[in-house]
């Protein structure tokens, strides 16, 4: 092709739906598929994935509302999913009698369509009735108000087209909305600007104005906190992912600003405030730290007072990664050295009062939520790399806990262990990373292992259960890792900010770093290493492909931001500039170009083995990214570059198990090939 042909097919590659794009998708997909979705072995891992997905005795996770437990269930009689319920009593027992409230397949057979179920929003405090989420594919919905007694959708009833709107209940008639409409109504990120009360039998053009943010701003909610007691109305405008306001809407809709600082999150427990640090707050003569989740009397915050109770205060192994509440208790999640452990918490006469603390062994996560608002019963929720998910229930008030659910095993685990090891990155610091292996692993330099990494947004990586991957990985003589490098959460705020913006390369070299302390302790060679890591992480896998091709034999690039010169064109990328910086800015067009994969491949170098996916109608990051990567890197005469776009998929997996089973499958056949073949 000439350099005029050339720029013409990225050009048209940039557009989703374009025709000519959807037929270069097309062969380049049936180039991969001919190649890594064939084959005994690729016909075997894809069935002890979709064996695992399928197994009727997995899990229904369940969500409570008084006597009832709805849930979103999906296997091979049902691929788009019910959205069913049943009673506590009945959730409790092994086999629980399950009525179907929603069915999506037969809603797309009547109506010709291709949704996916994306939530509900339930109606407090009868919940007769809900708000539907369904999906073509993407983050924007369809939103459907749905009769839960008879369960029909209600005509006439509220409905919005398929967009990026937002919508909450105040109460039977009238909803807290923010609209996508298009144009003016969107912030340069894509997402709705301005909120509105949005009455019954009202136009949703016609609500009534709340809030109107900046074009600028990321985005613009507003929702209602239904705890009985304590119910209030809030409007947020993110002026980017990290920075925003929140008020409190009373009266005639008048705004009060809830005056934490503008890198600071609040929530709300009952009549206290709760506010997360992201970084040091000085006050009067105390300074809290960044990391530190703080409690106020919300009425005394409002009146100027500022005499917190600090809920939590980080160290140097620990973090906050989120809370939940009882009727009485916060129930704290923190990580220690990414594994996750849980404080319940009391606060009484002022004080914070930490009730009991719950961790467990072998590097296994534990994480707990509140059931409800009425009582102290909560849901504690474990599972390890080898350990599969547990269910159990507990009560404050009597102090018990007992299993309710437990995951089938996909694999015997008792052949494999797993550790925790630290790698020193070019600055010295120590970045950890798991590893699972067999407990008999030969350090011999050369067992296949896959490398996984993120890196981004505060996002922590902590154990989780493999599952089918212990059968298509671990059996077959693999040995999987995964790498908590800076830009994450794993130890608080300081440790994203680390590799934020022109910082990023500190990521790259921590992930670098456990690439070779996998080498120095011979687990494995450059060779018959593989990296893998899907959106931000992508971008992660991106620099690891153009500034490292010979520490890795393959690379599994998935979701991914390449081309950082463009991204806050297209789609959500706008979103981002607070992570990684404003293209329109030379100083930072400057730094963001030494990180922009699409801009530094080259023609004059050996690359490695890359396998790159993304979908169709992912409308977050562009499948542009991976479609133009690919397109210029054969070009530039790189065979062994593969691109496979799910169709339906948006930016997370298939709608259908069946396809999530093949796509996960072929990465893995992929994978051995590419290393196999070293």
């Amino acid at each position: 092709m000439t350099q005029p042909e050339i720029q013409d097919l990225l050009n048209q590659l940039e557009t989703p739906e374009d025709a000519a794009a959807l037929s270069w998708v097309e062969k380049q997909n049936q180039r991969t598929t001919d190649r890594f979705a064939k084959g005994e072995r690729f016909q075997q891992m894809r069935g002890a994935i979709l064996q695992s997905l399928d197994d009727k005795t997995n899990i229904p996770w369940g969500s409570h509302y008084r006597e009832k437990v709805y849930n979103f269930w999906q296997d091979d009689e049902h691929p788009r999913g019910i959205w069913r319920r049943t009673s506590e009593a009945s959730y409790l027992t092994a086999t629980p009698e399950w009525e179907t409230v929603l069915d999506i397949d037969r809603l797309n057979e009547d109506e010709g369509a291709n949704w996916s179920y994306h939530g509900a929003d339930l109606l407090h405090p009868d919940y007769s009735r809900a708000l539907i989420f369904l999906s073509s594919g993407g983050d924007a919905c369809e939103i459907r108000e749905f009769d839960l007694v008879n369960k029909t959708f209600i005509r006439d009833g509220f409905f919005l087209p398929e967009s990026k709107s937002s919508a909450s209940w105040v109460d039977e008639n009238t909803l807290l909305l923010a609209l996508d409409a298009g144009d003016d109504t969107l912030t340069t990120s894509g997402y709705p600007r301005c909120a509105y009360r949005w009455v019954r039998g009202t136009s949703p053009q016609d609500a009534a104005l709340i809030y109107a943010g900046e074009a600028t701003d990321m985005a613009v909610s507003a929702w209602h906190d239904d705890t009985p007691g304590f119910e209030r109305d809030l409007v947020h405008r993110s002026k980017d992912f990290y920075r925003g306001q929140t008020w409190l809407l009373t009266g005639q809709d008048t705004l009060t600003l809830i005056a934490v600082p503008e890198d600071a999150s609040c929530g709300f427990f009952k009549d206290w405030l709760l506010v997360t640090l992201t970084s040091d707050w000085p006050i009067a003569e105390t300074t809290w730290p960044a990391g530190a989740l703080l409690a106020i009397d919300l009425a005394d915050f409002q009146r100027g007072e500022r005499n917190f109770i600090p809920l939590f205060t980080p160290n140097s192994r620990t973090t906050l990664q989120g809370y939940g509440s009882t009727r009485d208790y916060l129930l704290l999640n923190l990580s220690q050295d990414a594994v996750e452990k849980v404080d319940f918490i009391k606060i009484e006469n002022g004080q914070r009062h930490c009730v009991k603390t719950l961790e467990l062994p072998d590097f296994t996560n534990v994480s707990a939520g509140g059931i409800d608002d009425e009582s102290n019963r909560y849901r504690l929720v474990s599972h390890g790399f080898l350990q599969p998910n547990s269910l159990s229930y507990g009560d404050l008030d009597n102090d018990t806990l007992g299993l309710v659910k437990q995951d089938p095993t996909s694999f015997d685990a008792a052949e494999f262990s797993v550790t925790q090891h630290f790698a020193l990155s070019e600055d010295g610091t120590r970045i950890p990373y798991f590893q699972v292996s067999a407990k008999a692993l030969t350090l011999s330099g050369d067992n296949p292992t896959l490398l996984y990494g993120y890196g981004g947004f505060e996002v922590s990586l902590t154990p989780h259960y493999l599952g089918s991957k212990g059968v298509t990985w671990l059996q077959k003589g693999g040995v999987y890792v995964v790498a908590n490098i800076r830009g994450g959460g794993e130890y608080g705020p300081a440790w994203h900010q680390a590799a934020l913006k022109q910082h990023r390369h500190r990521a790259w070299e921590d992930f670098t770093a456990v690439a070779a302390d996998l080498v120095a302790r011979k687990i494995t060679s450059p060779a018959r290493l593989a990296a893998q890591g899907g959106s931000n992480g992508g971008l992660l896998i991106g620099n690891m492909l153009t500034d490292y091709p010979t520490l890795f034999g393959a690379l599994v690039c998935e979701v991914p931001l390449l081309d950082m010169l463009n991204y806050h064109n297209w789609l959500a990328g706008a979103s981002w500039i607070a992570e990684y910086g404003d293209p329109e800015v030379a100083e930072e067009r400057e730094w963001l170009l030494r990180y922009s994969p699409f801009d530094k491949v080259s023609a004059d170098v050996d690359y490695p083995p890359t396998l790159f996916t993304t979908g169709t109608q992912d409308d977050r990051v562009s499948p542009a990214h991976a479609r133009r990567m690919v397109a210029r890197m054969q070009q530039q005469g790189h065979d062994n570059v593969w691109l496979y776009e799910e169709t339906d998929a948006g930016h997370g997996s298939a709608p259908e198990n069946s396809q999530t089973a093949s796509h996960q499958a072929m990465i893995e056949e992929f994978l051995w090939q590419m290393l196999s073949e070293k």
